[in-house]
């Protein structure tokens, strides 16, 4: 198992180590697999500035509201569909 670290600057710079895949994001809310589960990170104006999963490296900028780490086997498609109907509205 790879190391899972993430730091955080004014709510506004989080660089995350140990990330195995981006599941979904959009400027609200980035969804991320690591090996202890996924981290969902809420907020506004977020992007990823930095992707490299063959490191297990990603970057986000904007303001973040919200870290919460979900067990993995957690159900997300409830929480996919809520993405899906922001981004068509």
């Amino acid at each position: 198992m790879s190391e899972h670290s993430l730091t955080m600057v004014n709510r506004s710079s989080i660089q995350m180590a140990g990330i195995k895949n981006v599941v979904t994001f959009d400027e609200q809310e980035v969804i991320l697999e690591t090996d202890l589960g996924y981290l969902v990170i809420s907020g506004q104006d977020l992007h990823v500035s930095t992707l490299n999963l063959e490191e297990g490296k990603v970057s986000i900028t904007g303001k973040a509201n919200h870290l919460e780490y979900k067990e993995q086997g957690s159900d997300l498609k409830t929480r996919g569909k809520s993405i899906l109907n922001r981004l068509l509205k």
